[in-house]
This record gives C-alpha cells, sequence and structure tokens, in this order.
C-alpha cells in the first residue's frame, strides 16, 4: 500500500496536535492541582467530589451551630460560676449580719454591700452572647429575663436544642429557670430580700435566709454539672464533625485532585514527544518542498 505524501504530512501532524493536547492537558493538570475539572474527565471520579462537596457543607453547617451553642455554653458557665461565688460572698454576709454583735447601722452598711452584690448578680444573670441574645432566657432570648429591681425571671424553662448529627441532639443553652424555684429557691429575690432585711435589721429574716443561701449553692453546683454535661457533649460533636470534615476533605482530594510528582513527570515526558513530533513534521515538510 503506497502511502501519499499528503497522507505522510496528516500523520505527522496529527501526532503534534496529539502531543500539544496531551501537553496542554498536563501542564493545566500541574498547575491547578486537578486531575478532574469538569465531568468528561472522569464521570464517576467528577460525582463523588460533588457529593463530597455537598456533604462537606452540610457537615459545616452543623459544625457552626455546634460551635456557636458550645461558645453559649462557656459564657453561661461562666455566669453560673459568678453567681456562685456571689451567692457565697451573700451566705457570709448573712452569718455577719446575723450576729447579734451588730446594730441597725453596721446591719445597714452589710445591707448596702449586699445590694451591690444583688446588682451584680442580675447584670450576671442577663448576660447575652456577642449576637445580642440574652443567655438564660429560654427561647425568649431577645428578652431581658430578670427584673433589675427584684430579680423575678420572666423568660421561659424551655431550652434551645443543637443538632449533634442526624439523629441526635443536646442542650445549647440553659433556661433561666434553673435560677428559680422550680429548680430550688427563687435566688435573685432572695438575695434582694436578704439585702433589704439588713437595711431594715430584720434579724429573723437575715437568719432565715441562711437555709435559702444553702439550697442555693446547691442548686448553681447542680446547674454547673449540667451545664459541663453539655458543653461536653458539644465538644465531642465537635470533634467527630472535625474528623469527618478531614475525611470528606481526603475523599475529594482521591477523586479529582493529582499525583503532582506524577503528573510532572508525564508533562516532561509529553513535552518531550511533542518536540519530536514537531522536529519531525518539519523534516517531512523539508523533504517534500518541492524547491529543494
Amino acid at each position: 500500500m503506497r502511502v501519499t505524501d499528503h497522507r505522510i504530512v496528516d500523520l505527522s501532524a496529527a501526532a503534534t496536535a496529539r502531543n500539544q493536547s496531551k501537553v496542554a492537558e498536563l501542564s493545566a493538570e500541574v498547575s491547578s492541582g486537578l486531575r478532574v475539572t469538569k465531568p468528561s474527565d472522569d464521570p464517576s471520579a467528577w460525582l463523588t467530589a460533588q457529593r463530597g462537596r455537598v456533604m462537606a457543607a452540610l457537615n459545616d453547617g452543623s459544625n457552626q451551630a455546634i460551635q456557636i451553642g458550645h461558645e453559649r455554653m462557656v459564657s453561661t458557665d461562666g455566669a453560673i460560676s459568678t453567681l456562685s461565688s456571689i451567692v457565697s460572698q451573700a451566705r457570709e454576709l448573712a452569718v455577719e449580719g446575723a450576729n447579734d454583735t451588730q446594730t441597725a447601722t453596721s446591719r445597714a452598711a452589710i445591707g448596702a454591700e449586699m445590694q451591690s452584690l444583688f446588682e451584680t448578680a442580675v447584670s450576671t444573670a442577663n448576660t447575652r452572647d456577642p449576637s445580642g441574645e440574652y443567655l438564660l432566657a429560654g427561647t425568649q432570648s431577645l428578652t431581658q429575663p430578670f427584673d433589675p429591681a427584684t430579680g423575678v425571671y420572666s423568660g421561659n424553662a424551655t431550652a434551645r436544642g443543637v443538632s449533634t448529627d442526624t439523629v441526635s441532639s443536646t442542650l445549647g443553652t440553659v433556661p433561666g429557670s434553673k435560677l428559680t424555684a422550680t429548680s430550688g429557691v427563687d435566688i435573685l429575690p432572695m438575695l434582694k430580700a436578704l439585702a433589704d432585711a439588713l437595711n431594715t435589721n430584720d434579724t429573723t429574716a437575715i437568719r432565715a435566709s441562711l437555709t435559702d443561701l444553702d439550697t442555693a449553692v446547691k442548686q448553681l453546683a447542680q446547674t454547673r454539672g449540667e451545664t459541663g454535661g453539655h458543653m461536653a457533649v458539644l465538644e465531642s460533636a465537635k470533634t467527630a464533625h472535625d474528623q469527618l470534615s478531614i475525611r470528606i476533605s481526603e475523599s475529594i482530594s482521591t477523586a479529582v485532585e493529582a499525583d503532582t510528582v506524577a503528573a510532572a513527570s508525564d508533562l516532561a515526558k509529553a513535552s518531550t514527544a511533542l518536540s519530536v513530533s514537531q522536529s519531525v513534521t518539519a523534516h517531512v515538510l523539508q523533504l517534500l518542498d518541492p524547491t529543494k
């Protein structure tokens, strides 16, 4: 079978075109680090990567909610800790005020200190998170839960949940009802009543407050224990989501990312092949040039 001059040129040009295409493909792969950038590159790998990206978006959303819940719980724990310290100080003042050596004037001075503690307690109980929501308001988080003058709670007893996975959840907030008689005693109004009793030299009320203060100490300790438990669950959930995020990223990487060392080696080989085919084409054209 006789191969015509035109056929020789066509074969040489086709080889050069194939090598040029291969070099362009490998150059893009090396520069981008991606083996698959569109469905036609590798339909199965592309689909795997798309599914992975959807999973990553969902996981990131859940992880963000868990992070926010954890930060709120940490802030709540700090507020409860401060309230625990205030109640302990209040008990010391009550013991001091109940002493028979105190006078009406000295008790009034203690009462002023107690009033300051009460105001600090109310301010602490009305702490907001960075988004402006009240930590201890239950689901009524945009309304101040504790009355500044009396300490009476006006929020609800509903805590907001945080989904930790597709089937599980934990609490992401602690309602202020934990500081009320539903869980022991009305802590803030009790502190206000103690301040008033000290100011009015009511020794009977001062002594009676000691029992309620002991209850409040246990009540706050239990609340902190529950808060710590929820924090631990949220921390574990965040760790699990972080690990899942890594696995998803690895799956996407395996599906679409290039082996840069192998791609660079293939690019060098393809570049050499292109150079050879270009030289061959040039040589063939030179041989077939009728002017020479």
